[in-house]
């Protein structure tokens, strides 16, 4: 009998042998590292699709940038081109070219403080910008150029400037227009944009944050100059990239781009902890529940299959999102009309939405009417006339206004076509995403289908794309009106120019009356000046007997009575002498006939030559003459400034009250030297100020016992202006008055001449130079001067005359090398003597170099012309006559 016997079971056998165990560990570990491996490769594969949204976004961001800021370029060169603009700019109309730039900042008040500024000499009609980045850098290239961050002066905020150079029909730069926008503006557009995850900032091109959303002001400008991700941008590296933030103390997930047109860079940046987040959740997760329960890991490895698939459905989602947003950036760049823009969007948002219909709306808020700019079905798009409806189908306006999307149930509306057509068309439910561009409600996008489910992901590509169409919108807007008010303003240059063109034969008619009224007035000044000629011959004449002959009375006057009246003879005789003087003197300056010679005068030396002829005055009346500070050189006619100086120190003793005070004291400024003469008199009213320099008023003083002509004053006016200067006045009743005379400041003459003999004759070689120099020049200080400048020169001879005939006798005489002269002369003009020079055979090789303080370029060219060798100004360059005169001497010597 063969017993019975159960077969065991081989799994029983193989579950309770060592092997099973191995197995089932190796399984396990095999299962633990494709599941190490799948998560690694979703994080990989999470990081690379945020790398990918934030290149996306910093390229949208950057496109929108130089968009929104080639729009204010082309405002700028709008205006630029604008004929009457250029006009006033270059006539230096002043209060013209501010009325346009108030035009311009009132026509778009998104440009921000606009001003000009000079091309040659930086200056804003008196502020210099020549240290700020937004002038050296339009002015290397004269190209349109965006600053570096700077302070401003008014408010003191970080703000960059655009800068563009203002040409001319030729083509010359004759101006620059700059718009200043603060940082503040650039925040209030940039804030809005929203990264998940993440935020974004712009550094300008010395790493300077242009835009952060929490790091603002000054004082934050340099914090991200040294991270690594502004530093690969500032070398030229933008892209994508794991970079460490030592700032903020992350590894951020960035991506940047740059702004070539601006030298701006765009970083958009993620924490790698946070963007990851959720996918080390899930590993931990996964791990504690492989850790519990093994059996469950073919379940977490599918479900985390599924997260990867969707996860790659959601990129695909994300990039179809972002490129539609950069090819809007792109088509905006390109200056495309907004209906072409819609067009092209539409498909490609309705198939992202996973809707049936889209459609791009605009607003007409005064007429309460939606019209369609493009719309799109399942399977065609909408084109012709543009289909309108109420703006009641657009849902709250109020709400629309604040950003806040509309959800619209169609079967809630009242009956209408528009209602019956959209059930038609199977949409059930819609949405209305507000387009809102500076503040304003300018239109909508509305899509919706048979069910009202809108996820948040499908509302945010809405709101995306309704920004950006609003800034195509706005930008469109924005060009229509310079076009529009630039072929208003051809037209209006148009008829401008047939209104020239019709009053040229009147302009021309004009000036051939205004040349025969010129031709008059020269007529009359000759005749004047010749009545003037006559008139102080005639006057003079008798005078000289009347002063003379009471001279000698007063020689043999006996008695007191005798001798008073003789002096009263004489005093009569001084005072009208004096008048005639000062008259003639006035009448010469408004004929334009009175001869001066500029040269450095010192101060000081002039004071104290008046105050020499006045201290016996100033004593008889008590007068306290206290001088101060008297420091400094000027450009004058000495002997003029000396009879300025005289009339304001002499009227300040004469109307001075006894036992007063005098004060003389001088300021040395950059450019003038101002000479103060003060008194303590009883000072002049307030309304008589107006009249001071009126010939023949003296304000009063004429009903006092103090002698006067009224003259003086204007005299000393007339003198000051003709040198080049100012003569003011600042009065206190009961407490005095003050003159003031500026005039241009000047080196020393000295110090020319120390500085050019620091150089020694022998190292250049000059010690064997010999020659003979001629010198016609009226003005003994001119004169000294020349002789101790040619002192450095042993070898050289100085002849002199005062009078230009007396130089022509010299010159044909003594044959000089070189004949220095000036034009102002006693007897002859300067240019009488260099036309008899150049004629005389025995004078006309002798080279002439003229030295005078007329340097005007009529005057020069016609001397020059002349004969004249060259033309120096006063005051002289030492180094230049030097160099003048060994250059003549050495060519002789040749």
């Amino acid at each position: 009998m063969i017993p019975w016997t159960v077969p065991s079971d081989p799994m029983k056998r193989l579950r309770g042998s060592p092997s099973f165990y191995g197995v089932v560990a190796a399984l396990l570990l095999v299962v633990f590292v494709a599941a190490a491996l799948f998560f690694a490769r979703a994080i990989r594969v999470e990081e690379q699709e945020h790398l990918a949204q934030n290149d996306a976004i910093a390229r949208s961001v950057a496109a929108s940038i130089e968009a929104r800021e080639q729009g204010y370029l082309n405002v700028l060169r709008s205006y630029a081109g604008r004929f009457r603009f250029r006009e006033s700019i270059k006539r230096r109309d002043r209060t013209e070219a501010l009325t346009h730039l108030r035009q311009l900042h009132q026509s778009f008040p998104d440009v921000d403080r606009v001003f000009l500024a000079e091309p040659e000499s930086p200056e804003n009609y008196g502020q210099s910008y020549a240290f700020r980045d937004w002038y050296r850098g339009v002015s290397r290239s004269w190209q349109p150029y965006m600053s570096e961050i700077y302070e401003t002066a008014h408010e003191r905020k970080p703000a960059v400037a655009l800068a563009m150079p203002i040409r001319d029909v030729d083509g010359q730069v004759i101006g620059i227009i700059t718009s200043v926008q603060n940082l503040d503006t650039l925040r209030t557009w940039l804030a809005p944009i929203q990264i998940p995850g993440g935020d974004l900032f712009v550094v300008d091109r010395k790493g300077q944050l242009v835009f952060h959303r929490t790091r603002a002001g000054a004082d934050h400008l340099a914090d991200y100059v040294d991270i690594p991700v502004v530093r690969r941008l500032l070398e030229g590296h933008d892209g994508v990239a794991e970079l460490e933030n030592p700032v903020d103390g992350e590894v951020s997930l960035s991506a940047s781009r740059w702004v070539p047109a601006l030298g701006w860079g765009v970083v958009v940046h993620r924490s790698k902890n946070v963007v990851l987040q959720r996918t080390r959740t899930l590993i931990l997760a996964a791990a504690a529940v492989a850790v519990v329960l093994a059996a469950t890991l073919a379940g977490l490895g599918g479900l985390a299959l599924r997260n990867e698939r969707r996860a790659a459905a959601a990129l695909a989602t994300s990039n179809e999102r972002l490129n539609l947003l950069h090819e809007i950036d792109l088509a905006l760049i390109a200056g495309e009309t907004p209906v072409a823009i819609a067009e092209a969007a539409l498909p490609r948002l309705r198939d992202l939405l996973g809707v049936p219909r889209a459609i791009v709306n605009l607003f007409d808020l005064k007429a309460g009417a939606v019209e369609w700019l493009a719309a799109i079905g399942r399977r065609r798009f909408y084109h012709g006339p543009r289909v309108r409806y109420s703006l009641e189908l657009a849902g709250d306006l109020a709400a629309l206004r604040r950003g806040e999307p509309q959800v619209i149930d169609v079967r809630s509306l009242p009956p209408s076509p528009e209602s019956d057509a959209l059930l038609a068309s199977d949409v059930r439910v819609y949405m209305v995403v507000p387009m809102i561009a500076r503040g304003e409600l300018i239109g909508s996008i509305s899509f919706g289908g048979p069910t009202g489910v809108f996820p948040p992901e499908q509302i945010s590509i809405a709101k995306d794309v309704a920004a950006q169409l609003a800034i195509a919108l706005e930008q469109a807007r924005l060009l229509e009106r310079v076009t529009r008010q630039a072929e208003e303003l051809e037209q209006r240059v148009e008829e401008r120019t047939l209104e020239l063109s019709a009053t040229n034969d009147q302009l021309q008619q004009e000036i051939a009356e205004r040349r025969r009224a010129e031709e008059g007035a020269d007529r009359a000044n000759r005749a004047k000046s010749e009545f003037l000629s006559r008139m102080s011959h005639e006057l003079r004449t008798p005078l000289n007997g009347i002063i003379g002959f009471a001279q000698l009375l007063e020689l043999e006057a006996q008695g007191d009575e005798q001798r008073e009246s003789i002096e009263m003879i004489l005093k009569s005789g001084r005072h009208l002498l004096g008048l005639i003087n000062e008259i003639l003197d006035i009448a010469r300056i408004e004929a334009g006939k009175l001869a001066l010679s500029l040269e450095p005068v010192l101060v000081n030396e002039v004071v104290a030559a008046a105050l020499d002829m006045l201290r016996l005055e100033a004593a008889s009346k008590r007068i306290d003459v206290v001088v101060t500070a008297l420091e400094g050189y000027v450009l004058a006619d000495r002997q003029r400034f000396q009879q300025v100086v005289l009339n304001l120190l002499s009227n300040a003793i004469k109307y001075n009250r006894a036992g007063g005070a005098v004060r003389v004291s001088s300021e040395v400024g950059a450019e003038q030297v101002r000479l103060s003469v003060g008194d303590t008199g009883r000072g002049i009213a307030p309304e008589m100020m107006s009249r001071l320099f009126t010939a023949f008023d003296r304000l009063g003083a004429e009903q006092t016992a103090i002698e006067g002509t009224g003259l003086g004053l204007v005299l000393s006016h007339h003198l000051v202006e003709a040198m080049g200067g100012t003569l003011s006045a600042q009065s206190t009743l009961g407490e005095g008055t003050t003159f003031t005379v500026g005039l241009r400041r000047v080196e020393s003459p000295t110090v020319g001449i120390e500085r050019a003999s620091g150089r020694e004759v022998d190292e250049v070689g000059l010690d064997g130079l010999r020659g003979t120099v001629l010198y016609i020049e009226d003005n003994l200080s001119n004169l000294r001067l020349l002789e101790r400048i040619l002192a450095r020169r042993p070898g050289v001879t100085l002849l002199s005359a005062m009078q230009g005939s007396r130089g022509i006798e010299l010159a044909r005489d003594h044959q000089p090398d070189l004949i220095i002269l000036d034009l102002h002369l006693p007897d002859l003009s300067g240019s009488d003597v260099l036309a008899r020079l150049c004629t005389d055979p025995r004078t006309k090789q002798i080279p002439v170099v003229i030295l005078s303080a007329d340097a005007t370029p009529g005057r020069v060219k016609r001397l020059l012309e002349q004969g004249a060798r060259d033309y120096l100004t006063k005051p002289l360059d030492v180094r230049q006559v030097l160099t003048l005169v060994d250059e003549t001497l050495a060519d002789v010597q040749a």
